[in-house]
């Protein structure tokens, strides 16, 4: 393996949960702007479908985190950041979530 698709895959670890959190923020947003083209009850059902599947992988990234962490000997970095930054990006859905609930 090349020492830079090695570095692009330990940088991409701890990103994950923060470009998933990205991704779920245009989605919510974009689908919002077009209500017009849903209708509302189908919009919530959407939005609420797009943010469980965004808080599931994040509760895996954080959970295989946390194994890798509690398992091995060799304690790593990326590990802890990897957690804490699926533990952000789920406070981040959460509160991207917030507007929907005020939709209804």
């Amino acid at each position: 393996m090349r020492a830079q698709d090695r570095f692009f895959r330990l940088m991409l670890q701890p990103s994950l949960p923060l470009l998933i959190w990205g991704v779920h923020f245009f989605f919510c947003y974009f689908f919002a702007a077009e209500e017009d083209r849903f209708g509302q009850p189908a919009l919530a059902w959407i939005l609420a479908l797009a943010s469980l599947l965004a808080l599931a992988i994040l509760a895996l990234l954080c959970w295989r985190a946390l194994r890798r962490l509690h398992a091995g000997a060799q304690i790593s970095l990326l590990d802890w950041a990897t957690a804490a930054c699926a533990l952000l990006a789920a406070v981040g859905v959460l509160l991207t979530c917030l507007p929907m609930l005020l939709l209804g």
